[in-house]
């Protein structure tokens, strides 16, 4: 790539001025704060020549209607931002305050403070009128606004564009602009202005993009001086060539190969015969839809969709040579394990898992003992493949910190899995859909979503821009097949009692005693209860998400090892624990959990005819579901439990996207245009708030003795590393991600309008001291929790 020549500044070119300092075996030693500029533009580069990354963001700035001249301004204002981020270094009193630079002692009073982000913005905004700028149009000028807030958030969290209006009253004495006043004044009335916007999400892309590229290279390059370590994105070489070598190989692979070329051989063997059929065509369907952004993998159950997605993610790195990493997107941290204990043997240390309970990898290359190097590939999400949850996805497309943005410069031509996608919450269906195809588009992501209940989102979106396609031509085909449709009998019977008392419901459970059997409710509460009313009576055990990891795993061993037993559970296990029941009850909730549900019953299909789901009706779905635009479909209806059985989900979803519309439509602050002026005005902390997955919650630390695992000790481990500054960053954030896993144990998550008294907040948790009052045998008892400190625990 040839190399990218800027305009410096006259300032920065004077070597007085530094950008970080260090010292190295008692030697203190200095960066220019020119030669910072320059290397932070050389990482720039580098995306360029790993990623694409100036063929991206030329492709956004004409998404935004910029052409000809105004869009290479634009590209260059771009470049500036990131070059100039730290221009306001100059500051004096930082120099001599921060740095230690005896050169600026005079000078210091010429600064209040020792801030540089808001000056750096200010020069940023002077240069671009001094050396690039004639006469801009009002969207110019929008651009450069919002690019001045990306320097000017740099060192902190990104929030609302239409407040950035410090600069028009500008009067530090060290940088005193020659332009006109009102300059500075148009930068607030432009990030508050949204007509001049032509694609509002191709604009905010565009500026959140920026934020990640000054971050991230500024991160980059002051690691580079400070460690001596240089950073290169990781990528997949050769259009993954090897890992596609490794995973045909296979024995899976090689037997669907087989099955390709000889049909009759598997005869014997129809389940398999069928999802190697639903294997080839997806193959077939992807390979024929090279254009698309988005495609659609809708299957049973039981159908081998992991398989498939692995095989799709290699042939995309196989067409398109532009695509050169793989994110798999989970919204279970179980799921997440599963999965990798699936694909590790084909792509080893390729393969990296990010969630909030692995460790950050160490030892790769030869470093192996850096903390700085392995804190920096976390937080970019720097491997080949990454495996990680739907929570670090959003934050990485709509987060406001620096760390949670690092991630998108990955996600740049990229092949992304996102799997179950109807678990996502729906009331926001039509915001994720369209922000989808707006990512997927202009930052070159290839986008595979699958499920055995797959929304077609596209339906919602008031303008289809996006290549969409679907991998199953006709998924009735496979669905309404005696194998799958044919796997578990649907009863309705104890629905036509209507309201069913638990003293009812065991006197049904019992009569299946001697085979598996799973029992699940809507409730926690519930589904304590009716564990405690019949654990004398037979072999139970208790699964609701209030279990710590290990009792978990525990469980499902007991369950794989064929052991004939009752697993009373909540919603926790429809897709979040891979488990083969032979007879199933449910507490009806949404038509999805419901198949969901079914899809844990003769998951291996070897009971044809044999396994039975009963649904009955207990406590009120509304009570977890709230919000939740499915609810209105229940099986109660004839019709939908007609759907249900044909497993024509398809169906439902038209009556749910016509009501998700009309929500989004009517003059309120869930109309959708709401979304396009916070686009327009880049207030990223409402599209984050917006677009927030997960309601806020408590996270509580209730510690208990379990097994060898000791819950106060664990806490005390917790402290001593927050409390340790001899320890530098990259290592306590690695040391807490080795902590992590053992401090789950023994947390739980809460929501409640208020924390209980007395709970000692320390780093994010809340110590609730005397945890065997309210934990048995490895699961909360949150009844015992409400009765202690009064009040609901949801």
């Amino acid at each position: 790539m040839k190399k990218i020549k800027l305009i410096t500044p006259v300032l920065l070119q004077d070597a007085r001025y530094l950008a970080h300092t260090r010292k190295t075996g008692g030697i203190r030693e200095t960066e220019t704060l020119l030669a910072h500029s320059e290397l932070t533009l050389r990482y720039y580069e580098v995306y360029c020549e790993q990623k694409r990354m100036g063929e991206i963001i030329q492709r956004l700035i004409a998404a935004c209607g910029f052409r000809g001249e105004e869009a290479q301004t634009v590209y260059l204002m771009f470049l500036y931002a990131i070059y100039l981020h730290d221009a306001g270094k100059i500051n004096p009193r930082y120099q001599y305050e921060v740095l230690e630079n005896a050169s600026f002692g005079a000078d210091r009073r010429q600064a209040r403070n020792t801030h540089h982000a808001l000056a750096s913005a200010y020069i940023y905004i002077d240069h671009m009128y001094k050396i690039l700028l004639n006469n801009p149009s009002e969207a110019v000028q929008k651009c450069l606004a919002a690019f001045a807030y990306c320097i000017c958030r740099h060192h902190g969290k990104l929030d609302n564009g239409h407040d950035f209006s410090n600069l028009e009253t500008w009067d530090e004495k060290y940088y005193q602009s020659e332009l006109d006043g009102s300059i500075f004044e148009y930068v607030r009335y432009y990030m508050q202005e949204s007509g001049v916007v032509e694609q509002p999400l191709s604009f905010y892309i565009l500026c959140r993009l920026l934020y990640a590229l000054i971050t991230g290279c500024d991160y980059c390059a002051t690691q580079e001086f400070m460690t001596g370590h240089s950073m290169r994105p990781a990528v997949i070489q050769n259009g993954g060539e090897n890992l596609k070598r490794c995973y045909d190989g296979s024995a899976i692979c090689r037997s669907i190969r087989q099955y390709q070329k000889d049909p009759a051989a598997f005869s014997g063997n129809p389940i398999n015969a069928l999802r190697n059929q639903l294997f080839l065509e997806t193959e077939q369907n992807l390979l024929a839809r090279r254009d698309a952004h988005i495609y659609y993998l809708e299957a049973p159950t039981g159908a081998g969709k992991t398989n498939m997605a692995i095989n799709l993610a290699l042939r995309v790195l196989e067409m398109d040579s532009k695509i050169n990493n793989v994110f798999y997107i989970f919204p279970f941290n179980t799921l997440v394990e599963q999965t990798r204990k699936t694909m590790h043997p084909f792509f080893g240390d390729q393969l990296v898992v990010i969630n909030s309970i692995t460790p950050v990898v160490m030892g790769r290359d030869d470093r192996k003992d850096n903390y700085e190097v392995a804190w920096l590939d976390h937080i970019f999400n720097n491997y080949p493949i990454v495996l990680t949850s739907h929570i670090n996805f959003f934050n990485a497309l709509f987060g406001c910190g620096r760390e949670q943005c690092f991630p998108l410069l990955k996600l740049c031509n990229s092949v992304v899995i996102l799997d179950e996608i109807q678990s996502y919450k729906n009331s926001i269906w039509r915001e994720i859909i369209s922000f989808l195809q707006s990512y997927a588009q202009q930052l070159h992501i290839k986008i595979i979503m699958m499920s055995a209940t797959l929304p077609q989102l596209d339906q919602m979106l008031r303008t289809v821009d996006a290549q969409f396609a679907t991998l199953v031509e006709d998924p009735q085909r496979y669905y309404r097949h005696p194998l799958f449709q044919g796997r578990v009998r649907l009863d309705f019977s104890l629905l036509e009692k209507g309201k069913i008392t638990l003293e009812e419901l065991k006197e049904e459970v019992l009569r299946f005693q001697g085979k598996r059997v799973l029992v699940e409710f809507i409730k926690k509460r519930t589904a304590r209860e009716f564990y405690e009313l019949c654990k004398e009576a037979c072999n139970v055990v208790l699964l609701t998400g209030d279990d710590n990891v290990a009792r978990r795993d525990q469980v499902i061993r007991r369950i794989d090892s064929g052991e004939k037993l009752i697993l009373i559970a909540t919603q926790v296990i429809e897709a979040g624990v891979n488990i083969d029941m032979e007879t199933g009850f449910k507490d009806i909730s949404l038509p999805d959990a419901e198949e969901q549900f079914l899809g844990r019953i003769n998951r291996s299909c070897l009971n044809v005819g044999g396994a039975v789901a009963y649904f009955f009706d207990l406590d009120d779905a509304s009570f977890i579901y709230r919000g939740d635009a499915r609810l209105s479909y229940s099986i109660q209806d004839p019709a939908i439990r007609q759907n249900l059985q044909k497993k024509q989900f398809g169906e439902i979803y038209v009556r749910v996207f016509s009501d998700l519309i009309a929500q989004t439509s009517k003059a309120n602050e869930k109309n959708l245009a709401n979304l396009d002026e916070n686009c327009a005005q880049f207030n990223c902390k409402k599209i984050e708030e917006q677009m927030r997955l997960i309601d806020r919650n408590w996270q509580l630390f209730i510690p208990y003795v379990w097994e060898d695992l000791d819950g106060y000790q664990v806490w005390e481990e917790f402290k001593a590393l927050s409390g340790n500054r001899e320890m530098g960053y990259a290592q306590r954030m690695v040391e807490y991600s080795r902590l992590a896993l053992k401090m789950s144990y023994f947390t739980f998550s809460v929501f409640r309008d208020k924390i209980p008294a007395g709970a000692e907040e320390y780093g994010g948790y809340y110590f609730i001291d005397g945890g065997e009052r309210f934990v048995e045998d490895g699961v909360l008892d949150r009844e015992a929790l409400e009765k202690y400190y009064g009040g609901i625990f949801l």
